[in-house]
């Protein structure tokens, strides 16, 4: 199973590399996700900041760059995201796009290889579907992921790195909504307040460089934009309520169910966090991230190898085998955008291998936890005393 797997993810790998490839060869930049970045960069040092937030406007200011857009690439980020993109609109598409996912996949590759240079940790890390996913596209699943798994990593050790990360993170909030409740379970002030100075700092630095006036217009965008995504094929979004509407369930239902669901994974993690963080609890987070939030797309998703790649940690610090059905699990779960953006049937039932996973995290911490209070109850084994004659 395990050289299945590879093979596929280097099959995969092989397709997307051809695929841009192919699009650069004909001069046809626009059909990746990377093109939208690139514009905004370019609307920042040429339009009035608060017009990216007009999509007429914006569209057509994509199309003067030789777009010729099938959908709308509307700018739904905070007003502080154009600090990360400004140095893209000074280069030209092809040196930006290098330098986005060079310097994203960088980030992201030390982040999650940490000093064990495993030969799975290096393979998946690179290979897996989800970071090829967001690199052939240029998206910024890279960088949010590296600056989620980078906090947690840091967090023991590195208080304030960690809530610098956190609050850099913050261009996807809804990606973070998990951290705040882990971080006030495990009383983890000072990476709280750190992360809280960050959000403060970005919103008043782009406030004083773009104007007070662009954070109305994103909240008003939040809303139409929420719209927006329910437009984009179902099979992209691997939440709750995009599975659930994707095999007929009303909106309304399916994001009473989202709520409910969210709910319980945000008191799983609680109760997960209140004894500290570990590597099986930073795990629980980042697949319950996924679970609890209403709006993610299939490049958000290396956030999920970073996941699998902590239970493989676990299981070698342990000295423990993973089973059959484990092992399934897991292979599922990264397997799971190619499985999205595929036309495959199977799609519709993406969010039930992050079910099982998110399953198979608690009862592993369960477990632990159990075996944990039997030692500490056990009574002490007597020793015996030998006397010299």
């Amino acid at each position: 199973m395990t050289v299945g797997c590879a093979a596929i993810f280097v099959i995969f790998s092989v397709l997307n590399i051809v695929g841009v490839y192919k699009n650069w060869s004909i001069g046809d930049i626009w059909r990746g996700d990377f093109f939208a970045f690139w514009s905004y960069s370019k609307f920042i040092f040429q339009r009035p900041f608060a017009e990216i937030y007009d999509n007429d406007i914006l569209t057509d200011f994509q199309e003067n760059l030789g777009a010729r857009p099938k959908y709308f690439l509307p700018y739904a980020y905070p007003p502080f995201f154009l600090f990360y993109i400004l140095p893209l609109g000074v280069l030209s598409y092809y040196l930006a796009y290098l330098l986005w996912t060079i310097g994203s996949g960088y980030f992201y590759f030390l982040v999650s290889v940490k000093r064990q240079l495993s030969r799975y940790t290096v393979f998946l890390t690179i290979f897996a579907p989800a970071t090829i996913t967001s690199l052939a596209t240029g998206q910024t699943g890279l960088l949010s992921s590296a600056l989620i798994a980078g906090g947690f990593r840091a967090v023991t050790t590195r208080p304030v790195l960690s809530g610098v990360f956190f609050g850099l993170a913050s261009f996807k909030p809804q990606l973070g909504i998990l951290i705040p409740i882990a971080l006030i379970s495990a009383r983890l002030w000072q990476t709280l307040a750190v992360a809280c100075a960050t959000i403060l700092a970005l919103v008043l630095a782009s406030s004083l460089a773009f104007g007070w006036s662009m954070w109305p217009l994103w909240f008003a965008k939040l809303l139409s934009h929420a719209d927006w995504v329910m437009d984009v094929k179902d099979r992209y979004n691997p939440t709750i309520t995009s599975s659930l509407t994707s095999i007929g369930i009303d909106l309304a239902v399916a994001r009473t169910v989202q709520a409910g669901v969210g709910l319980l994974v945000a008191i799983t993690i609680w109760v997960a966090f209140r004894n500290g963080v570990t590597i099986l609890t930073n795990a629980l987070l980042f697949v319950g991230t996924f679970l609890a939030t209403p709006y993610a797309i299939v490049y958000d998703m290396p956030l999920l190898t970073n996941a699998v790649l902590a239970i493989f940690r676990y299981e070698e610090q342990t000295s423990r085998i993973l089973t059959i059905p484990e092992l399934i699990i897991l292979a599922a779960t990264l397997l799971l955008p190619i499985i999205m953006v595929a036309t495959w049937r199977p799609a519709l039932f993406r969010s039930i291998p992050l079910i099982l996973l998110f399953g198979l995290i608690v009862w592993r911490i369960v477990r632990d936890r159990r075996d944990f209070a039997q030692s500490e109850a056990a009574p002490p084994k007597e020793t015996a005393c030998v006397r010299g004659q």
